[in-house]
């Protein structure tokens, strides 16, 4: 693992969580404003609100910890775990957007 890397790796991470915050933020608040949502689904919007930019920072720290105890390449697969919660989020809300729709 280079240091070149990791550093890059986690500057993009950082600045994912904060693209995640907006995301979230704007989705939740257009799907909440609509009214007839359930209390367990405004709990997910608000549970994602939250968790998606701290798996961010969580996956950055653990490429960084890994780093310093001399990990392989692989390492930077840590890297993915935001990104697939943000794919289920990104499912989760169209299904609740069509849901809300009809």
């Amino acid at each position: 693992m280079s240091f070149g890397w990791t550093l890059t790796g986690t500057i993009l991470q950082l600045m994912l969580a904060n693209f995640l915050f907006m995301l979230v933020a704007f989705s939740g608040g257009g799907l909440a404003s609509g009214g007839s949502l359930g209390k367990r689904r405004l709990g997910v919007l608000n549970l994602s609100l939250f968790l998606l930019p701290a798996l961010c920072v969580l996956s950055a720290c653990i490429v960084i910890f890994l780093h310093w105890r001399g990990g392989g390449a692989m390492s930077y697969a840590w890297y993915a775990l935001p990104l697939v919660a943000t794919v289920l989020y990104v499912g989760y809300v169209t299904a609740l957007s069509r849901r809300h729709r009809d």
